[in-house]
């Protein structure tokens, strides 16, 4: 019996991609196309049951939307390695529910799915996701997110947590400090900074209070300006371009 070496497996993935996207693999086909992966992943935190039946079509076509960003991404030049990791994950998640019709009654009975579904609630899974939204961010601006909730303010540059994988209260308070922390590395990402864990800590902080006044059609630099007064306040050297 053959068996595929793992870090084969990952390039074949990133074949599988180009060939899924085609010649839409340019930068222009993924900014019209691209959605929040952080925003999909996140919708798994609590299995897959936690779908309605009215939910399953569009969990069908929120599922092919994310593929196609998440291969966009990954066949894109200078790719993050994550994202044919998450690609992997999801093409898994797609293929289970393929074999039960995208019937969730279906597929809580097929390992496979259930397995597949909860490893896109992972954490380690929303990492992997917040590094390619980074990267389509980089290019694209913001990607348009998915169910949004109306009458919230967001806050830059609008952090997904996931959900609790019970249904029992929290214990704990949820660690605020880390969520701070894996916003500041996010933006860091998006600008090609090296900051240390000290500057990281401060700057999640002072984004955290930064509100986003940016409307639909402000374009990337006017929402990007927004994050300068974040620096000056742990005076990182550094000026976020707006032209």
């Amino acid at each position: 019996m053959f068996v595929v070496p793992k870090r084969s497996l990952i390039a074949l993935v990133v074949v599988a991609a180009a060939v899924l996207v085609g010649c839409g693999s340019d930068d222009e086909s993924l900014c019209a196309n691209a959605i929040s992966i952080p925003s999909f992943t996140t919708r798994f935190g609590q299995g897959l049951d936690n779908f309605s039946e009215d939910q399953y079509e569009q969990l069908r076509l929120d599922s092919l939307d994310a593929r196609s960003t998440v291969n966009a991404v990954a066949v894109s030049p200078d790719a993050p390695s994550e994202a044919a990791k998450l690609a992997i994950r999801i093409n898994q998640f797609i293929s289970a529910m393929d074999d039960s019709l995208w019937d969730v009654s279906l597929a809580l009975q097929s390992s496979e799915a259930v397995e597949a579904a909860s490893l896109l609630g992972a954490s380690e899974t929303l990492s992997l996701a917040n590094v390619v939204d980074a990267a389509v961010i980089a290019q694209c601006g913001l990607p348009s997110t998915l169910a949004p909730l109306e009458g919230v303010v967001d806050t830059l540059p609008s952090p997904v947590v996931p959900s609790p994988t019970q249904t029992d209260p929290p214990a704990t308070p949820p660690n605020d400090e880390s969520e701070e922390m894996e916003t500041a590395r996010i933006v860091s990402n998006i600008f090609a900074l090296n900051l240390s864990d000290v500057q990281l800590t401060c700057l999640g902080a002072a984004l955290s209070g930064i509100v986003d006044v940016s409307s639909a059609s402000s374009n990337l630099a006017q929402y990007q300006g927004q994050f300068q007064k974040a620096f000056d306040t742990c005076k990182i050297d550094f000026r976020v371009p707006v032209e």
